[in-house]
């Protein structure tokens, strides 16, 4: 790549471009289809895990609130069975102490085997607790009466003064409250209630069961696969009940600072189809969303069972939503550092390929135009040879014929050449003739033929209109521009003197021979009268040959 000239220098930074650009494409092509059909396997793969694993969930929770439901209702059958109502009406004493235990003991063990429900209790339809079994670190314990609360204004207490006979309600998920204040740590809450009515019909109380719903959450945990995918479980405003990820965002609508902290916030363009949707998945840029409702939908609630029906819809209207996000992938982070890599290998290899193509290509251009070069041009000289000049020069003669236009041929043959290679040596000679080559080049340009015929004689072919103007002058002016001394070996200075020839051709028919002997016979008219000098003539004024 070293001592190339600019032409070829430019020849293969054109290549070398061009060749690179297209194998980059086509490595790029390869591998970003490879790569998206990469990322489609994969997307589809967790599209497929994510739905079959929300459905999992799904079924849990409705298996956990199915069976608080029904043991709701086995609740109110037992305050039945011991005629709770009748209890109360009894007058303080031994008899309704007693009963009142048994009644308490039972709910008791019922709460210590469950080990799920923070509280078991019944209530008058005042609203007043009749008895509350607590469970707390592990242990049931019932409360002593000077303890139980009034609860009338309680919003759950309200609901279920309003069921009738098989009815159950079903609170809202959220936290509990203590004394007005919610009880921290946080205790998530679920309270389910159903009415006590006596044989005769008459609603006589309300039985209550507080689910500790954190034991519900816990076992969402446990699906969980990814430690990146956000797993969610949102109420009908959007609120999130759990957030694996953002545990602080849970029940945020409790909190008067955490209003705005909904599913909505977290993806805002997604709103509407969140909403909307019931069951399915949305693939976005960053991720994939999958959304699974869970519990009632409409008029359809699962937690209904037998001649049990629940009465309220909304509050276990949920939507389980998982988000994989794309970037918190192993898998997929390791796939798009795979394609980068790839990215830069196809640029090494493009780069690599596309140097040696290039430079293969330009050591076949350089053979190419050496080759060109030996068969069209002197070696010595540069100029055209005689067989290149000759194919050229019929074509201008040809072209110049049929438009009736004059061209002129001129003959130069340098005077005394030889005493110049005898005295100074071949060395000598062969810079005396690029020296005249250079000339010649500088005097007529590129819109000339020149050439160099053989020996010392060389001829240019003129046919623009700026060197048909005055060939004498041009001829001239070469011969000026000899004779200044050159330098033929070290401070060794002389002249160099010419004959000069030339012949215009008539509009009429001639060949390139008839052309080149008239040219010859007027450089050897110049010699005879006394060199270094110019002779023309045209078709009809011929000089004699020697």
């Amino acid at each position: 790549m070293k001592n190339l000239a600019i032409p070829e220098y430019k020849f293969f930074f054109v290549r070398f471009t061009l060749i690179f650009l297209l194998l980059l494409t086509v490595f790029l092509s390869i591998f970003y289809y490879n790569s998206q059909s990469e990322l489609e396997r994969r997307k589809s793969n967790i599209q497929v895990q994510q739905k079959a694993l929300l459905v999992g969930k799904k079924n849990y929770i409705q298996v956990v609130i199915g069976s608080v439901v029904r043991e709701t209702a086995l609740l109110a059958d037992i305050a039945n069975n011991h005629e709770i109502h009748r209890i109360t009406g009894l007058k303080d004493g031994i008899e309704k102490q007693q009963r009142m235990a048994r009644f308490s003991q039972a709910l008791k063990s019922v709460s210590q085997r469950k080990e799920i429900y923070d509280q078991m209790r019944y209530l008058d339809l005042e609203g007043n607790e009749v008895t509350r079994v607590n469970f707390n670190d592990g242990r049931s314990l019932i409360v002593p009466s000077n303890e139980l609360q009034k609860k009338k204004h309680r919003y759950y207490f309200l609901e279920a003064a309003k069921l009738q006979r098989k009815g159950i309600y079903i609170s809202p998920l959220d936290l509990n409250i203590e004394h007005g204040e919610i009880e921290v740590p946080y205790k998530p809450m679920i309270r389910l209630s159903a009415p006590v009515f006596d044989k005769e019909g008459n609603k006589q109380g309300i039985v209550i069961i507080n689910y500790l719903a954190k034991y519900l959450m816990e076992g969402l945990g446990l699906f969980n696969l990814n430690g990146g995918t956000n797993y969610m479980l949102v109420n009908s405003d959007g609120y999130y009940l759990y957030n694996n990820l953002y545990p602080e965002k849970e029940f945020a609508f409790m909190f008067d600072n955490k209003k705005e902290q909904t599913i909505y916030q977290q993806f805002p363009e997604l709103e509407a189809q969140i909403q909307a949707m019931q069951s399915g998945q949305i693939v976005t840029s960053k991720g994939v969303l999958t959304i699974e409702s869970v519990g009632a939908i409409g008029r359809i609630n699962p937690y209904c069972f037998q001649e049990y029906h629940v009465t309220e819809n909304n509050s276990t209207a949920w939507k389980l939503i998982s988000f994989v996000a794309f970037d918190k992938r192993g898998d997929f982070i390791k796939a798009i550092e795979h394609h980068q890599t790839l990215v830069y290998v196809a640029i090494i290899l493009s780069f690599v390929l596309s140097y040696w193509i290039a430079r293969y290509q330009l050591k076949e251009h350089i053979n190419k135009q050496r080759i060109y070069t030996l068969a069209h041009y002197d070696n010595l000289t540069g100029l055209l040879n005689r067989a290149s000049f000759l194919t050229q020069a019929n074509k201008i003669l040809s072209t110049s014929v049929k438009s009736s236009k004059v061209i002129c041929l001129l003959y130069i043959d340098l005077d005394d050449f030889k005493p110049i290679n005898d005295q100074y040596g071949h060395g000598a000679g062969d810079k005396v003739l690029k020296h005249l080559a250079l000339m010649m080049r500088k005097v007529f340009g590129s819109k000339a033929l020149l050439v160099r015929l053989g020996g010392d004689e060389f001829a240019v072919l003129l046919y623009s209109a700026q060197h048909l103007a005055s060939p004498e002058y041009y001829a001239a002016a070469l011969q000026q521009m000899l004779a200044c001394p050159f330098e033929v070996e070290n401070k060794v200075f002389i002249p160099i003197h010419s004959s000069i020839g030339g012949c215009y051709s008539a509009a009429k028919e001639i060949s390139l021979d008839d052309l080149m002997h008239k040219a010859d016979m007027a450089m050897y008219q110049a010699k005879r009268q006394g060199k270094n000098q110019v002779y023309f003539f045209n078709d009809v004024n011929e000089p004699e040959a020697e």
